[in-house]
């Protein structure tokens, strides 16, 4: 075994013929490979580096590629292409945000000889583009003729934690937008005619709020399912500026707190698609307007990025502690309570998979938390009679 680096768990592998052996060792033990097909979920059996030595045929339909002839020796996160793999020093297990692993923490606390359930978020990488995984995850401790192992069992629960944090958000927001409306016409019933139109106004605001909300719900349902059509077209960074600050101007969030738009690229223009710009900036948006304080300011901002791209940032004064920043971008992770924890991840998804861009972060104590949206300033000309996108004029 090599000595390596690790934040976390061993990073020691067992040889090639370690693992052959093992291997040979297990498939002649009566009734276990009949004992992994029986589990009606991806199963497999590890050795005590957590290193893959048998499956089930379920655990190939979950591999990227089809590349399931190659997995003898590999880890979980390995086998499925995790994402966060690159920042490991010694693989799958090894990196700061393995820590925050259900996959990783099942296995571990098998091998200490205790059955263990776990929830597991995880983002892979396959030919598809990037999309999230969640797993119910069960760790169990076995000894097969002197041999310790772990058998691991991955519950696919992708659709129910999609659904319910959906769904939540989802009625969180109308009901939030909802109440705004009902405020408006309760005081247009009480005040003097004369008196009423700065109150018609916010109705209409908070009206085209409302829409956005359903929109922004459809459009990201449609993402996860490759359903959405993009819709490029020809605008400004000064309209996509004065576009955000108009949607969040009547929103719930901004009622104790400020928006503060910059533009330092004014007046240049791009090709992308204004609609689902918009939804990433202002998933970012909402997501700092509700990370600050009453009375803090989040700020807005845009510029050029090189001759070819352009950059929106998102800043606000907080600092995310070390645990939120490793799980960043994960569907089903939340600091906001049940249900809630989608705007990174959806941000991310539109802007890379339909907008040909990239959503990074920094958060530090002196600088504060700023996420950055970079993408093309040309996305390509289509034909833009896509029923699902609204012009953003």
């Amino acid at each position: 075994m090599t000595e390596q680096h690790t934040y976390f768990a061993s990073p020691d592998r067992g040889s090639d013929a370690e693992l052959d052996a093992l291997r040979a060792r297990l498939m002649k033990a009566p009734h276990l490979v009949p004992l992994l097909e029986a589990f009606p979920t991806p199963a497999l059996i590890l050795n005590d580096t957590r290193q893959i030595v048998l499956h089930n045929s379920a655990f190939e339909k979950t591999m990227p590629n089809g590349d399931y002839d190659r997995m003898l020796g590999l880890r979980v996160g390995e086998a499925l292409g995790c994402r966060n793999l690159p920042g490991t020093p010694s693989g799958c297990g090894t990196g700061k945000a393995c820590s925050m692993c259900g996959a990783v923490l099942a296995m571990l606390e098998a091998q200490k000889g205790s059955r263990s359930v776990q929830e597991c978020r995880i983002t892979v990488d396959d030919h598809a583009g990037s999309h999230a995984l969640d797993f119910r995850v069960l760790g169990v401790p076995m000894q097969v003729n002197g041999d310790a192992v772990t058998i691991l069992s991955l519950a696919d629960i992708s659709d129910e934690k999609r659904r319910r944090v959906f769904e939540r958000i989802f009625f969180h927001d109308l009901l939030n937008t909802a109440s705004g409306l009902q405020t408006i016409t309760d005081l247009l019933r009480m005040v003097p005619a004369e008196e009423r139109d700065p109150l018609l106004e916010d109705l209409q605001g908070i009206s085209g709020q409302l829409i956005n909300e359903i929109e922004s719900q459809r459009d990201l349902v449609a993402a996860e399912q490759q359903e959405l059509k993009v819709s490029p077209r020809t605008t400004t960074t000064d309209d996509m500026i004065a576009h955000i600050h108009a949607l969040y101007r009547y929103h719930y969030l901004t009622r104790e707190r400020h928006v503060k738009c910059i533009n330092h690229a004014a007046g240049v223009r791009f090709t992308s698609d204004p609609t689902l710009l918009s939804r990433v900036v202002g998933n970012l948006l909402k997501n700092a307007l509700e990370a600050v304080e009453a009375g803090e300011t989040v700020t807005v901002s845009c510029d050029s990025d090189g001759p070819d791209s352009l950059a929106f940032h998102v800043h606000n004064p907080g600092v995310m502690p070390e645990k939120v920043r490793m799980q960043m971008f994960q569907r089903s992770f939340t600091t906001k309570g049940p249900g809630r924890g989608i705007g990174t991840y959806s941000a991310r998804m539109l802007a890379e998979r339909f907008l040909g861009g990239t959503v990074m972060f920094t958060s530090t104590a002196e600088h504060g938390t700023r996420f950055s949206v970079r993408i093309p300033r040309d996305l390509g000309v289509e034909d833009g009679s896509n029923e699902q996108q609204d012009d953003i004029s």
